[in-house]
């Protein structure tokens, strides 16, 4: 495995102000960003691990561009000595963890970028040296926008991963072909927006016919489907496609700390198919940018999902009879969990 680090793109500092974790970049660490896009370009990226820091998250954003891959959010990448009475012993080992975690997630030949801070440059060392952290491990620093390349070789090989609801993933337990991860919250929250994103896949799919019983197929429905005829087999899949985008939307609420019901609306606008598409995709895209109104964007999601279901003539009660709330509940995709297949 291939993991690189690189330092965020230069801070844009206010000398009236403390430095916060919401310090922006400046327009030539944008430069410095799109620069590392192309020295990394021949570079097959897997997936990118970010601090949530918004200089980290930025630059992230900035240099996947190049490579439109998962960005996940690793709160042990935040800058050591930014947790309250953590010494530095503690957090080289909390910047380990994180890449002992990421490392048993991927296959030995993926490679993944990971967006931090300078001070982290020392955590990366320790680990890849494989060296017990200790207090009087030297500091190393780095440049803005410098990756660093670093090989670790896994243990283990994953020829798959998917990100399941807690109740699918519990009946794979006692095979021993799979093994099952805790997404950590950053990976959770990136995980569920990548989930809505794939709705609007669905969406596509259902709208040509080959497409649309090829995805039956895969369900084991095609026969009933049939049976049913091509009228109600829309309805029938507008209406799954509905009770799991709400499911998503109410998840990716609660990561974020926002009631689920505040996003809720029932207007539905007289919308074609081709409209509620492009509507759907625009507003999916927009839950992965940083300066982004998520409460709002939610409800534009919402909004445009009762439309999807009222162009194909489904009652918007009775898609509710069936979706759920409370994240502890069957159906819920919060705390979801990776099943890879060993």
């Amino acid at each position: 495995m291939k993991i690189i680090y690189c330092h965020h793109a230069e801070r844009n500092i206010n000398p009236k102000k403390l430095r916060s974790q919401n310090d922006d970049i400046t327009e030539n660490g944008i430069k410095d960003a799109e620069l590392v896009a192309e020295r990394l370009s021949s570079q097959k990226i897997t997936a990118i691990y970010t601090s949530p820091f918004l200089r980290c998250k930025k630059t992230a954003q900035i240099i996947n561009r190049q490579f439109n891959v998962p960005i996940y959010e690793e709160e042990r990448f935040n800058e050591i000595g930014s947790v309250e009475g953590e010494d530095w012993k503690d957090g080289l080992q909390r910047t380990m963890q994180a890449l002992d975690n990421i490392s048993n997630k991927f296959n030995d030949d993926d490679t993944i970028l990971c967006v931090t801070s300078g001070i982290n440059l020392s955590g990366f060392v320790c680990w890849n040296l494989k060296e017990k952290p200790h207090k009087n491990f030297p500091f190393m620093g780095a440049e803005n926008c410098s990756p660093i390349m670093f090989y670790d070789r896994s243990n283990l090989s994953y020829r798959e991963k998917t990100f399941e609801r807690p109740y699918i993933a519990n009946r794979y337990r006692k095979d021993k072909r799979y093994k099952i991860i805790e997404p950590t919250f950053g990976e959770m929250k990136a995980q569920l927006k990548l989930e809505l994103k794939r709705q609007t896949e669905l969406m596509h799919i259902f709208t040509d016919k080959t497409r649309r019983e090829n995805h039956l197929m895969k369900l084991g429905e095609l026969e009933r489907a049939r049976d049913l005829g091509e009228i109600e087999v829309r309805k029938y899949l507008a209406n799954r496609l509905a009770l799991d985008s709400f499911q998503l939307i109410k998840d990716i609420a609660t990561c974020e700390n926002i009631d689920p019901l505040s996003i809720q609306s029932t207007t539905a606008l007289d919308l074609s198919e081709e409209r509620c598409i492009e509507n759907f995709t625009a507003f999916v895209e927009r839950l992965f940018y940083v300066d982004t109104n998520i409460q709002e964007t939610l409800m534009l999601i919402y909004s445009t999902i009762v439309s999807y279901i009222n162009y194909n003539e489904i009652s918007y009660e009775d898609v509710m009879k069936y979706s759920v709330i409370e994240e502890d509940e069957k159906g819920s995709y919060t705390k979801g969990k990776f099943v890879c297949k060993i």
